[in-house]
């Protein structure tokens, strides 16, 4: 997100409602699972594409994916990678919380072409950015009779976590580039494509990866550009997605 000055910081700030962090996991090495708690999260109607935004700076926000959200609990949980620059002023202020901790979430809701529009085959890419997105897509296919595939891109330390946490998922080894073992996948997945058949395809994580995959789904697969729906999370030489 594009830094915004402080007064429009202030009001977004105030329209939010506050949580308090309940619990504080790892999971795998470059996984954080973080629970919240609060009674603004009762008054949702949550969707599994759903971002909030929290505050870390006078005028600088990042937005995150909840894993799971359970308005009745007044309950959520928000897995947070641990990527190589632990520097970075959104996962400095993620690991850094604590329970009992007070984080202010600033709305939630998804984008108009990035939503949940009761799908009935669903193909969704990623990498381990976006380890929660696909949990809540998973459990949202369940719920509604839907046939989900989720393929991910993680580190080689986290693809046993990973595979716990999206069983049936294809989880791949990230190489050196973001993307290109997600990439490899879509190349060498026709039978697989194939056979499901999606009518939505879901594509989150790395800026130039999502394009990428985009581009061979349409060229290699044939899919046409209307059920691909994509969401960069965060992009090479660029800070704010």
């Amino acid at each position: 997100m594009a830094r915004i000055p402080k007064f429009f910081a202030d009001y977004a700030e105030r329209r939010g409602f506050v949580t308090r962090v309940d619990a504080v996991e790892t999971v795998g090495e470059g996984l954080l699972r973080i629970g919240f708690a609060g009674e603004g999260l009762r008054a949702v109607q949550p969707g599994p594409c759903d971002v909030t935004a929290f505050r870390i700076a006078a005028n600088d926000f990042r937005h995150y994916t909840p894993e799971t959200l359970d308005p009745a609990a007044g309950r959520a949980t928000v897995l947070f990678h641990r990527h190589g620059q632990p520097d970075a002023p959104g996962l400095a202020m993620v690991q850094a919380l604590a329970p009992g901790d007070a984080v202010t979430w600033c709305g939630l809701a998804s984008a108009r072409g990035f939503r949940w529009d009761a799908p009935r085959r669903v193909l969704a890419l990623g990498d381990a950015s976006t380890a929660g997105l696909l949990v809540s897509l998973t459990d949202r296919a369940h719920a509604d009779g839907a046939e989900l595939l989720a393929v991910i891109e993680v580190e080689e330390p986290d693809r046993a976590a990973v595979a716990e946490l999206l069983p049936g998922a294809v989880v791949l080894a990230a190489g050196p580039r973001p993307g290109d073992a997600a990439a490899g996948w879509l190349a060498d997945a026709g039978e697989a494509v194939k056979r499901l058949a999606p009518d939505t395809v879901y594509l989150a994580g790395h800026g130039q990866s999502v394009q990428a995959q985009r581009d061979l789904l349409r060229t290699v697969h044939g899919l046409d550009r209307r059920t691909i729906r994509t969401q960069p999370y965060w992009a090479t030489g660029r800070t704010g997605l």
